[in-house]
């Protein structure tokens, strides 16, 4: 794509920041194109992106894995780590609650109990395994952390031992669960895209561009209403993707970077990839 003199500049400037984007060249021209006169908001906040590649994230899985262990104060015996998923689908839940096996193996868990869902924690508390730690990838808004504790404590009993070890997180959603006096770890932690960056006017103009960009997606992509992901499902406004280390973007990232239709319902080349249910 040849980039108009507005744009040129900015590209070309983000790919020494962002040397990930060199091989998106295609999609990000696209999206250049597509944000048109909010371009700059798009630039500003692909600036501030994490794309958490291989080393980080075994960085990261091995800091979790040191807190189950060391901090928690949980032994191998009586723990139980469960996947934040709710069901037997798929997900980041489950594929944390793989990687962090050889971690915690590593170090010294070499027979701790893994149970898939939320719901297979009772059947393992019953067997004496009465601490609880629950892994994902990422927390956006903090509400299915707290949706998880209150089923937990409905379907075992209010007063269980839960600790959450999340491998990254919007700092607002790990604030929040934490004042709850829930014990929550995540070791990645990151300020809101926007909200978290930009005061004043400046917040004022940032909010309208988003807002103008998402208007040219569809608002709805079978049964999955663009509503509910509006600046990030939770309006998590996250700026990160797993797509480094071969995995999924978080539904708590902006939609204009992972929504794969536009307001006619055509077809988007979109910057990032969410393998979403639905879609």
């Amino acid at each position: 794509m040849n980039y108009n003199k507005n744009s040129f500049q900015a590209v070309y400037n983000l790919y020494a920041k962002q040397t990930w984007l060199l091989d998106k060249k295609h999609e990000l021209a696209e999206l250049v194109k597509f944000s048109g006169e909010d371009m700059s908001l798009v630039v500003s906040l692909l600036e501030r992106f994490v794309n958490i590649e291989d080393k980080a994230l075994n960085f990261y899985l091995d800091q979790m894995s040191d807190f189950i262990i060391n901090h928690s104060s949980y032994s191998e015996a009586t723990a139980q780590i469960v996947a934040m998923s709710y069901d037997g689908q798929a997900d980041s839940g489950q594929k944390t609650l793989d990687q962090i096996k050889i971690p915690l193996y590593k170090n010294g868990w070499k027979d701790v109990q893994t149970v898939n869902t939320i719901g297979g924690a009772v059947k393992q508390y019953k067997k004496g395994k009465t601490e609880i730690i629950v892994v994902d990838e990422f927390i956006g808004s903090g509400l299915t952390v707290l949706n998880r504790v209150k089923k937990l404590r409905s379907d075992i009993n209010p007063h269980i031992n839960i600790t959450f070890c999340i491998l990254a997180g919007i700092k607002d959603a790990v604030d929040l669960v934490a004042q709850q006096g829930i014990n929550i770890f995540c070791p990645l932690q990151l300020e809101k895209g926007i909200s978290g960056y930009y005061t004043g006017s400046e917040l004022t103009d940032a909010i309208a561009s988003m807002k103008n960009l998402e208007q040219k997606l569809a608002k709805k992509i079978k049964d999955k209403n663009l509503s509910d992901y509006s600046f990030g499902y939770g309006h998590a406004e996250a700026l990160l993707t797993m797509e480094g280390c071969n995995g999924n973007t978080p539904n708590s990232v902006f939609p204009i970077f992972w929504w794969v239709k536009d307001k006619d319902n055509k077809d988007r080349d979109t910057l990032l990839t969410r393998y979403e249910r639905g879609f």
